[in-house]
C-alpha cells in the first residue's frame, strides 16, 4: 500500500527483468475496483499486454490457469482474473519479495525512511479517560 514501497519494488522487478508481475497485479487491481463501465475495455487490454501470444509484457502462469481465465474473459467481469492474479502474486511472494528485501534497494529505502519519534504510552489507558459530568436535570 505504500507508494514510495511499491515504486522502488517495481524500479527492483525492472532490474530482475520481471517487472511485467506488479504491473499486471496493479492492472487486476484496478479491474477489480475500477468502473464498472470500463471492464471489458479494461479485460481486453489486461489479455493484449499480459496475456495474448506474442504480448509485449508477458506473464508466466500455468496452463490450467490460463485456460480458466481465457474461458471468463469470454464473458468479462470483474473478478475474471482473480486466477491469474493470484498466481502472479504467489510467485512475487514466494521469490521476487523476498530477493528485494535483501537488496541494496531496500536497504536504502529503510535507511532514508523517516521514523516519527515514540510517544508515551500509559500503562493502563483505560484507567485515565476524562470524565464527563452528567447533564443537571
Amino acid at each position: 500500500t505504500d507508494p514510495l514501497g511499491r515504486a522502488q519494488l517495481l524500479e527492483f522487478l525492472k532490474k530482475e527483468f520481471s517487472a511485467e508481475n506488479l504491473s499486471f497485479w496493479e492492472a487486476c487491481e484496478e479491474l477489480r475496483y475500477g468502473e464498472q463501465s470500463r471492464i471489458t475495455e479494461i479485460v481486453d487490454s489486461i489479455y493484449q499486454q499480459f496475456l495474448a501470444p506474442g504480448a509485449t509484457r508477458w506473464v508466466n502462469i500455468d496452463s490450467k490457469t490460463m485456460e480458466r481465465t481465457l474461458e471468463g474473459i469470454k464473458t468479462p467481469h470483474r473478478y475474471v482474473m482473480d486466477d491469474a492474479q493470484m498466481h502472479i502474486y504467489m510467485l512475487m511472494k514466494k521469490d521476487s519479495y523476498p530477493r528485494f528485501l535483501k537488496s541494496e534497494l531496500y536497504r536504502n529505502l529503510l535507511a532514508e525512511a523517516i521514523i516519527p519519534p515514540e510517544t508515551k504510552k500509559r500503562v493502563f489507558p483505560f484507567m485515565r479517560k476524562q470524565r464527563h459530568s452528567s447533564p443537571s436535570p
